[in-house]
């Protein structure tokens, strides 16, 4: 990747060791850690009002919500918005998350759905889950068998929590794992920094979307 906003988290020796050990070009060496495949899914995670909340700043977002992220949300959905109508023009099936806490007894309830900017459209398919992983207790795997994919596209939320767990699903079920890094976002910029960093080293290919859009038109 081009621009890698991890890099002020790393100290000298980090940033040696990262090129040293050849993850710069080739990853996690234990397995072939990263990929793009040939035909992808993408998966929208989560985005939905109790964990997006207003578009205000987080600490004004949280008043509503305690979930809530704001304008950290918001900015990832300027992002988001355009590269979901980018995937549709390009054929790509598009399949959404919507995470239902424990704390909810109506699974219809208006805090769980997916917020306007970024809705479903038709043809679109939306898995509800009660864990972090888009894989656990879904049938998401069975959907990217039948359907023949090889690899997944994650956007949405948060980098550390739900986006770490289905990508690192995702790669110990055999797809390849691509992240454009503007749809991705989280409530802690630590976290979101060193999430992306941990899942390029280990499990993705971590891009800017730009150059995700570039190679999906080669497909």
């Amino acid at each position: 990747m081009t621009d890698r906003i991890w890099e002020d988290l790393l100290s000298e020796q980090d940033k040696q060791v990262i090129t040293k050990a050849g993850y710069d070009k080739e990853g996690a060496s234990s397995w072939e850690s990263r990929g793009m495949g040939e035909n992808p899914m993408v998966l929208v995670i989560d985005m939905q009002r109790l964990i997006v909340g207003e578009n205000v700043p987080i600490l004004d977002a949280v008043e509503e919500y305690r979930t809530a992220m704001g304008d950290i949300a918001w900015d990832a959905i300027e992002h988001i918005d355009p590269f979901l109508d980018f995937a549709r023009e390009q054929g790509l099936p598009v399949t959404y998350t919507r995470v239902v806490p424990s704390s909810y007894d109506d699974p219809d309830h208006p805090d769980l759905d997916i917020v306007d900017p970024v809705a479903p459209e038709e043809g679109d398919t939306v898995v509800d889950k009660s864990y972090a992983s888009a894989f656990y207790g879904t049938d998401l795997l069975s959907r990217l068998v039948r359907g023949g994919h090889d690899s997944v596209i994650i956007a949405g939320n948060s980098t550390s929590g739900c986006v770490r767990a289905t990508a690192v699903d995702a790669k110990q079920n055999g797809f390849s794992v691509v992240l454009p890094q503007e749809c991705i976002f989280d409530r802690i910029e630590a976290s979101h920094k060193i999430g992306l960093l941990d899942l390029w080293m280990k499990y993705a290919e971590v891009l800017e979307t730009e150059s995700v859009e570039e190679w999906v038109e080669t497909l």
